[in-house]
């Protein structure tokens, strides 16, 4: 790396080498049987310039004298059309420095870095056949509920070393370790065709794969009854789950990209009170054993607990270098590269969410059910919906989701669509449970209840 950071500067001013190398164990089932298994190992390298102002980029998965110097000349080259840099890379310090002719709008952070753990041992030694053992599990749970019902599975080992260093001295070097399950159970009767689905992450190994198909089974056997659902305005409960798509449009708003475009309906908010205030959000990559930490992000930035929202105040947005060069504040540390032709490693970096974290209410869940006189649940959706993402507008076709009766389930509902607003409904909550539970490893929410939302049926 040395090497090629001497060389990068050779021929532009600055330079940011960036080195992953990653060993993954997938294992998939498809239809109750063992579908794919195998190790895959990739190494790959990318480096940015700045030359003349202007940014760089090339990426390769060779790191010999011959792709050392394809690199450099590719990454020199593409400077020549490449942005116009509004940041230096960082020091030791994590510090960076931004043009004076940068924009005058500054949110500073306050928050103190945390180094998370993210490295369990055990993880290493956790081998194809354990997984394809913990997948079998799994779908016997299933099958042993109901023999017809068909089962898709997929649980990945990875560990990955990362090291980045740039010609100011700055960078840093983390190893991680992820482990992940998901099970997909699908129960056919006649036209009636149910997905049950679940996910969970961790960087440690703590997994219950166990639970997680006995989970699915008690879904199974509520939702075996069908019942008509109702059309019009009536409240609505979301489970961690299902509440993703609308956290898109909060996602997207407070992306500092998107604010600096002007895009997004939180600029120029910070410090106002925007939504309630029981609501408080966190991107947080300094979380012990979650998914998405990590000790520095892709451009060796520190990583932290950024308030996105609390008490229901608008507090910061999450930059990169790039973006917060452009508004003269500081990166949040949420510089991660984005895919571009199959390797993460090859794309620029951009704002990107870690771990979203969603403090939880002070309700029951039961008391949040019992008060519902006529509602809905909402567990999983179908794609995002439709609608105006940064506006908020949603419109989404749930795919599980169940009927509440004077404060009782009575049955699984179909061909049912919400819609309304994400983010004056998060500003109109009727209630937050205590109970929060984390979704794919990266989504940490409790259950949320709307007081009125736009329900609609197939025909009505």
């Amino acid at each position: 790396m040395e090497r090629l950071l001497k060389k990068a500067v050779e021929h532009a001013d600055s330079a940011e080498a960036y080195f992953i190398e990653s060993e993954e164990i997938p294992v998939s089932f498809e239809a109750n049987r063992l579908k794919r298994l195998e190790t895959k190992k990739t190494t790959g390298s990318a480096l940015r310039v700045i030359k003349q102002g202007r940014l760089g980029l090339a990426a390769s998965t060779a790191m010999d004298d011959v792709a050392r110097d394809h690199l450099v000349r590719k990454a020199v080259e593409s400077s020549k059309i490449g942005e116009v840099a509004t940041f230096d890379f960082p020091d030791l310090s994590g510090e960076h420095s931004s043009p004076p002719q940068a924009a005058t709008e500054s949110h500073p952070m306050q928050c103190a870095q945390r180094v998370p753990k993210i490295y369990d041992p055990s993880v290493t030694d956790i081998g194809a056949e354990e997984l394809v053992s913990a997948g079998k599990d799994m779908i016997s749970v299933i099958t042993g509920y109901d023999p017809e019902i068909r089962c898709d599975a997929e649980l990945t080992r990875a560990v990955e070393e990362v090291t980045i260093a740039n010609s100011n001295g700055g960078g840093g070097s983390y190893r991680k370790s992820i482990l992940f399950g998901s099970l997909a159970a699908t129960a056919i009767d006649g036209n009636d065709i149910l997905t049950v689905y679940r996910g969970i992450g961790s960087c440690r190994n703590d997994l219950d794969y166990q639970s997680l198909a006995e989970e699915i089974v008690e879904v199974l056997k509520l939702a075996r009854t069908i019942v008509p659902a109702d059309t019009g305005q009536m409240p609505v409960l979301f489970t961690p789950r299902g509440i993703i798509p609308l956290l898109l449009a909060l996602r997207e708003g407070f992306n500092g990209k998107t604010v600096f475009q002007g895009a997004s309906p939180m600029a120029g908010k910070i410090g106002i009170k925007a939504f309630d205030s029981r609501l408080s959000i966190y991107d947080d990559a300094s979380l012990d054993y979650a998914v998405r930490s990590a000790p520095i992000d892709e451009e060796g930035v520190p990583t932290q607990r950024t308030p996105l929202i609390e008490e229901g105040i608008v507090k910061h947005f999450y930059y990169d270098l790039q973006t917060a060069g452009l508004v003269g504040t500081q990166s949040t540390g949420n510089g991660f590269r984005t895919t571009r032709s199959g390797d993460a490693f090859e794309g620029p970096p951009t704002p990107i969410t870690t771990n979203v974290v969603i403090l939880p209410g002070d309700a029951e869940l039961a008391d949040m059910i019992s008060s519902m006189d006529r509602g809905i649940i909402v567990d999983q959706t179908i794609g995002a919906g439709q609608g105006n993402i940064l506006s908020g507008e949603f419109s989404i076709n749930v795919h599980l989701g169940f009927k509440v009766e004077k404060g009782k389930i009575t049955g699984r509902i179909k061909n049912t669509m919400v819609a309304g607003n994400a983010l004056e409904g998060l500003n109109n909550m009727t209630a937050m449970s205590k109970k929060t539970e984390w979704v794919y490893g990266q989504y940490s929410s409790p259950w949320i209840l709307f007081s009125s939302l736009g329900v609609a049926t197939q025909g009505k």
